[in-house]
């Protein structure tokens, strides 16, 4: 026998072989592909999307200390608004899975500075306004997060309880364990909020103490939130702010059926008006 190919029987050997070796690939892959197909067909694979859950979504009571340290910690991740959405969202989505687990909190990323840095409405309460709104009616919500708002306005920033956490290193990030300078902004807006604390600290607002204060404030702003969705959840809560006498005042004129200047405000007038205002009538 002779055991010598020519060179023409050894290229014929070769494309045989390969073309077989082909034919076995592509037709296992067709096969595979195949019987995938059959799997699916059997047992189709459904995601339900987001809008397919019905509002409110499911609320469980929290517990107000850990959402405190959230917000202070998420703070650091991404500002206020971030900050304080992901406290309440990311531990719902602990304790219920989908849909909290669908929603994306940097979302909520624009809210620092007062939105996009603008000095408007604070980002802890933008945050923890839209979070509430997740979970209650819409009627209901504007109720909270309206005495939400009244109660920030009077509230010391930062909290004793956040001064403490902070001194005795039990928040989650440990970036000043000193206690910080309280004030009452007496306004929802970032930028009064913030420039009287920093004249009370007598600091300026890119030193890092005043980003503590903002982080500590989101987690307390956040906790409050949660008490009052709490209360809610067990049937007991009860909006209690009143505007000052001042805003009724002024009201009495800028109100929806008289006056040049049409308003509806809740927080005090004179933050930008002057008693001595100049009225165009």
């Amino acid at each position: 026998m002779n055991d010598k190919l020519t060179r023409k029987e050894f290229f014929d050997a070769t494309a045989r072989t390969a073309v077989g070796v082909s034919v076995g690939f592509f037709g296992g892959t067709l096969l595979t592909a195949a019987g995938a197909a059959q799997e699916a067909r059997q047992e189709p694979i459904t995601v339900k999307a987001i809008q397919d859950y019905k509002w409110p979504w499911p609320y469980t009571p929290l517990d107000p200390e850990d959402i405190r340290k959230r917000g202070h910690k998420f703070y650091y991740d991404g500002g206020c608004g971030y900050g304080a959405f992901n406290a309440l969202v990311s531990a719902l989505g602990e304790k219920f899975g989908e849909p909290y687990t669908l929603m994306p909190p940097q979302m909520l990323y624009f809210g620092g500075g007062g939105g996009a840095g603008w000095g408007t409405l604070c980002g802890a309460l933008n945050g923890a306004a839209a979070a509430i709104s997740l979970v209650v009616d819409r009627s209901s919500a504007s109720s909270i997060v309206s005495e939400l708002f009244g109660w920030y306005t009077n509230a010391l920033f930062p909290s004793n309880i956040s001064n403490d956490y902070a001194t005795q290193h039990v928040f989650l990030v440990n970036r000043n364990d000193k206690a910080l300078v309280q004030t009452k902004s007496s306004t929802p807006l970032c930028h009064g909020s913030v420039s009287k604390w920093c004249t009370e600290a007598k600091l300026k607002s890119s030193a890092p103490e005043r980003a503590e204060r903002c982080a500590r404030l989101t987690g307390d702003t956040v906790a409050r939130a949660v008490e009052m969705l709490n209360a809610f959840a067990a049937g007991s809560f009860k909006a209690s702010f009143v505007a000052n006498q001042a805003v009724s005042e002024c009201m009495t004129c800028h109100d929806a059926t008289y006056g040049h200047v049409i308003s509806t405000v809740k927080m005090d007038c004179r933050q930008c008006h002057n008693d001595t205002w100049d009225h165009l009538f």
